[in-house]
């Protein structure tokens, strides 16, 4: 077994005294009954180390950068460990410090190119939607750079520097906070990337977040979604986007997987695709509701399952659908600009994506008591943190768990 464990160096001065001074950390990694000692380019006085948890302490000003540090250097000496296991070495200490110390090519490309490689990375392998994002998120970077007057490059990125970022987007783009904690994920979405590949050493972006208080999430309710599901259109166009919508409501399906839906993936009353995002199998049980908007276009030419139109043109349409169905509940969204607190009251209409009857799904299967794992099966979730949002108890629920109560109690 292979264990990394950051620890002070234990050296004495001329004098046979203990040196308590600014000094070295080193990496103790033991494996197999050998021990190898590794410098990890850090120092720390004796006091303020935290000898229990092998870490300076917190209270230490630039504690976490530097924890972030050694714990990268731990992370890298495990890693080549299990990489010479895989291949088959028996790792010797000489063996690791040989690779751990091998000279690297040093990478003469700004950290703008780097971003340009990391894009193009994703044209191969990502989706559509996420190499936009990573260049918007770039272009970003780059207007900030011009309006700074600064040459944007690893060394650059300091607390100073992403305070700066991030008043940027606050004063100049007058983006919210939500839309902020967004862009600077992505950019540090990238500068682990840079970190993975040894195109960054500078580590100070680790510790930096952006808080801000998740959006409410909007779904529709179950009149809602009924009265939408049941309701005569004779526009044929809105028809459609009724029966594509409420197609989402009744599977999870995100609207990419909507669109490359293929008839040939639906077999003995499942759906059984490769998720356009994820990259996951996901398999959907269609319930007769699905399968009634299935058999409006069972002689669709072509190998899609549904006349699915661009998001776009699909959100617009939702909306012209939604306030012809008279979805006109208030919605009222809370946004915050920095401390400056943003309200805003919208008809439902108005606010009507496709992604809401994903959202719709996974609300109302909650609502009826259904287990968050089997939910989480079929709407594909990768984060726990993002799928555990629907998990809320509702108003009505609420209400009559109250009422109940104080019947009780008076």
């Amino acid at each position: 077994m292979a264990n990394a464990t950051p620890k002070l160096e234990k050296r004495k001065d001329k004098n046979g005294e203990l040196i308590i001074k600014n000094v070295p950390v080193l990496i103790d990694f033991t494996f197999n009954g050998k021990r190898l000692w590794l410098s990890t380019g850090e120092h720390c006085d004796a006091n303020k180390w935290d000898e229990k948890n092998n870490r300076v302490k917190a209270s230490v000003i630039g504690s976490a950068e530097i924890n972030e540090v050694i714990k990268t250097k731990c992370e890298e000496v495990n890693k080549v460990y299990r990489e010479a296991i895989i291949m088959g070495k028996q790792p010797t200490p000489s063996y690791l410090r040989n690779i751990l110390n091998a000279d690297k090519a040093i990478s003469k490309k700004s950290l703008i190119q780097h971003y340009e490689d990391f894009i193009e990375g994703y044209r191969l392998k990502g989706a559509k939607g996420t190499v936009t994002k990573l260049k918007t998120n770039l272009k970003h970077l780059q207007n900030f750079g011009k309006k700074q007057h600064i040459s944007i490059d690893f060394d650059t990125i300091s607390a100073m520097f992403l305070n700066k970022y991030v008043e940027y987007f606050q004063v100049q783009l007058q983006h919210t906070n939500g839309t902020i904690a967004r862009n600077i994920k992505v950019f540090k979405w990238f500068l682990n990337w840079a970190s993975k590949y040894d195109y960054n050493k500078n580590y100070t972006y680790k510790t930096f977040n952006v808080k801000y208080q998740e959006p409410e999430i909007i779904v529709l309710s179950d009149d809602e979604l009924l009265h939408l599901f049941t309701m005569t259109i004779n526009n044929d166009c809105l028809r459609q986007i009724r029966d594509i919508f409420c197609f989402s409501c009744f599977t999870a399906l995100r609207y990419s997987d909507v669109k490359n839906l293929k008839k040939t993936d639906i077999n003995n009353g499942f759906i059984s695709i490769t998720s356009i995002k994820t990259k996951s199998q996901i398999v959907v049980p269609l319930i007769r509701e699905s399968k009634e908007i299935l058999s409006r276009y069972v002689d669709l030419p072509g190998k899609n399952a549904l006349p699915v139109i661009s998001n776009q043109k699909m959100n617009e349409y939702l909306k012209e659908l939604g306030k012809l169905a008279g979805l006109n509940r208030p919605i009222t969204k809370v946004k915050f600009r920095g401390s400056q607190r943003i309200d805003s009251v919208t008809p439902l209409y108005e606010v009507l994506t496709t992604h809401i009857g994903r959202k719709t799904f996974i609300s109302y299967m909650f609502r009826k008591g259904v287990d968050s794992e089997l939910i989480r099966a079929i709407s594909n979730h990768k984060s726990i943190s993002s799928f555990a949002r629907y998990n809320k108890i509702d108003d009505e629920h609420k209400a009559s768990a109250m009422t109940v109560a104080f019947k009780k109690a008076i």
